[in-house]
């Protein structure tokens, strides 16, 4: 579809009217402000647009608005009383993103244009800020709060300084962090000149667990799949490779926390049913569901916090906030495989290869597919003709390439920690290697040591506050110590489930016929259910 113009973009929102509806109208002013602000940079034109928009009539579209119309009153006009007044009507807006630029602009101009007596009102607005993907007002927030605790309040003379002494290395980290991120992204599309998804290596992925999970999650009243907490995993340590790497004190009362659950690209693995899911310790006995890719989403930024701002301008920022609420506004409600009612549950999650590390041999690797599980797909071929498949597998996955950038984003990282821990302006913040681990958090849970590496492991995480709504305690008092939160149900997403060598046979039976008098609206063909002929011994 051919791209408009800026000028046919203005004429269609113009043509836009209350007539149209109030929701409707006010986005539309919402936009063409936008276009006024960043693209013909005609100020008082954008405020026109901007002071249209009605709290009654939306309340998101107007919460945009006077973010936007603080940033000019604030940036282009240096009036900051009156940005003051804008900031302050959308500083407890329910778009985490604009209250948070609003609560920490309030809370600079208090620090440092002094707009009040004295610092009480400027703790308020930083404690209001929230981790969340505008990470750097998070980080701008923490680090006032430990000036202003410390009473140093001489260590910045301006905003400029501050944020060139110590906001923007921390962003940087995160910056790179997230080119790692995506490095890591399971896109599902190695081979982007194959339309059909049956034609792709990498097109499914298997979940191992035990039976009585599975069972709890097809049932009846089905449970949701769940993402635990990392805190109590049976390892801890396994995600503090990179921290330990380099020379970060990681802190277990940290109130931001990670949600993980784990994948494989092997769906008929002798060392997986080895390892996870073993019921009344008989091993081999748990089971492998294997989803297809819809139990995922592709965008990286969906893992809640995998998007950091860096310093750009505010308008950039809030004009990227501003385009992705309206983008997003259109497809409310319509994933019929997401139950939009369920308040506790997260949305689809894009799923990660984890990377395997030696810390001291700096040794790396990336999950993949095994080859022996191209052998077991494709056991009518000839040798040769896997070993062709096998081969063009490992050329599309450009492991050695995406190795070799993930090497030299480690080091930059490495790097920009140690300019960092070498400031002596800085040595006053007790809390820099917290900020730093958040930085780092996007990744921290991917890397897992190179020991590990046959695991081929990929995960989806969940990166979110401890006191998220979300997240879910057990009932059961012997899972105490296992915060989780739900991501989805499952059934609409399987397409063949794994026994493994030495689940009992009567499993097949129940969960073949489960599926017989299943009524899932959207799979039309039945779940294979296979018994496991790995060798135990």
């Amino acid at each position: 579809m051919e791209q408009l113009t800026i000028e046919q973009q203005i004429a269609q929102l113009k043509k836009i009217t209350l007539e149209d509806g109030d929701v409707e109208y006010s986005r539309a002013q919402v936009e063409l402000g936008l276009i006024y602000l960043n693209k013909k940079e005609e100020i008082e034109e954008a405020e026109s647009y901007l002071n249209k928009v009605e709290k009654q009539s939306d309340p998101q579209s107007y919460a945009v608005a006077q973010c936007l119309l603080g940033i000019i009153y604030q940036f282009e006009k240096n009036k900051i009383k009156q940005a003051n007044q804008f900031f302050e009507n959308c500083c407890n807006s329910t778009d985490v993103f604009i209250s948070n630029i609003a609560n920490c602009q309030l809370g600079d101009n208090v620090f440092f244009n002094k707009t009040t007596a004295n610092l009480k009102p400027a703790v308020e607005y930083y404690r209001k800020v929230v981790y969340s993907n505008n990470f750097n007002k998070y980080v701008i927030a923490q680090i006032m709060l430990t000036v202003i605790n410390n009473g140093d309040h001489s260590l910045f003379e301006n905003k400029e300084q501050r944020n060139k002494l110590v906001i923007e290395p921390i962003c940087k980290i995160r910056e790179l962090t997230e080119k790692i991120q995506k490095q890591l992204l399971v896109t599902f599309k190695l081979d982007e000149s194959k339309q059909d998804q049956q034609q792709q290596f990498e097109r499914q992925m298997a979940h191992y667990t035990r039976a009585g999970v599975l069972f709890n999650l097809l049932k009846n009243e089905p449970s949701d799949f769940r993402l635990n907490v990392i805190d109590f995993m049976n390892d801890p340590t396994e995600n503090q490779v990179l921290t330990s790497w380099l020379g970060i004190k990681t802190d277990p009362n940290n109130d931001i926390k990670s949600f993980l659950a784990s994948f494989s690209f092997n769906h008929n693995s002798l060392n997986q049913f080895r390892l996870y899911g073993n019921e009344n310790n008989i091993v081999g006995s748990s089971v492998s569901m294997v989803f297809n890719q819809q139990f995922f989403c592709e965008n990286a930024e969906r893992s809640i916090n995998a998007e950091a701002i860096n310093l750009l301008s505010e308008k950039i920022a809030i004009q990227k906030a501003s385009n992705d609420f309206i983008a997003n506004s259109d497809t409310v409600g319509s994933n019929d495989n997401i139950n939009q009612n369920n308040t506790t549950s997260i949305y689809p999650l894009p799923l990660f290869r984890c990377l395997y590390f030696d810390p001291n041999s700096e040794y790396i690797s990336i999950a993949k597919r095994s080859k022996f599980s191209f052998y077991l797909e494709h056991q009518g071929c000839s040798s040769a003709e896997i070993e062709a498949k096998w081969a063009e597998y490992i050329e599309l996955l450009e492991e050695q390439n995406k190795i070799d950038a993930i090497r030299n984003l480690l080091n930059e990282i490495k790097v920009e920690i140690q300019k960092l821990k070498a400031s002596e302006e800085l040595k006053v913040f007790t809390n820099l290697d917290q900020l730093i681990t958040l930085a780092l958090m996007p990744i921290s849970c991917l890397i897992k040591h190179a020991a590990f590496e046959d695991e081929d492991e990929c995960r989806v995480i969940y990166i979110t506050n401890i006191a998220d709504e979300k997240i879910q305690a057990p009932t059961d008092y012997a899972l105490a110590n296992s915060l989780f939160v739900n991501y989805n149900k499952v059934e609409d997403f399987l397409e063949k489930i794994y026994l493994g060598p030495q689940c009992p046979p009567y499993h097949k039976l129940w969960i073949t016929n489960h599926f017989r008098t299943s009524k899932s609206k959207t799979r039309s063909k039945a779940i294979k259910v296979v018994q496991s002929e790995m060798p135990l011994s």
